[in-house]
């Protein structure tokens, strides 16, 4: 009877943690979508370097809270994108717009996995969901 107890316990955790995945993952999938359309300024379901570009740059701005001209790490850990994480190339826990602009080239050609010049929807969403695991 303990056994079939402790059993029954295991079971309902694996499932309940399963659960809780599902919906993060989900989550994950809508926020990704939400940032996609902000990007996609022609909704032409296709996001150009052009349009990533802008977007990254307004983003800058609007993260640079205290408008000195770097994202500092608290300004950073704001970002859900984390695309700026990877430009800290000098490693002083900040990040300048040149040094954002310098990195671009490189985020977009992570995302780009058909090498065609675009990101689609599923392309950006899968990489969301690689850089969002937990």
């Amino acid at each position: 009877m303990v056994n079939f107890i402790k059993v029954c316990i295991i079971i309902s955790c694996i499932v309940f943690f399963a659960g809780i995945n599902g919906f993060a993952q989900q989550d994950q999938t809508q926020e990704a979508g939400i940032e996609f359309q902000k990007m996609d300024k022609d909704l032409n379901g296709l996001v150009t370097p052009e349009e990533m570009q802008r977007y990254q740059e307004q983003k800058f701005i609007e993260l640079d809270q205290d408008k000195n001209g770097y994202l500092d790490s608290e300004e950073l850990t704001a970002d859900k994108t984390k695309m700026y994480q990877p430009a800290d190339k000098d490693m002083d826990n900040k990040v300048t717009m040149q040094e954002s602009d310098s990195q671009f080239k490189e985020y977009f050609q992570q995302i780009d996995k058909d090498n065609n010049g675009q990101i689609s929807e599923a392309e950006y969403t899968d990489y969301w969901k690689l850089i969002h695991r937990f």
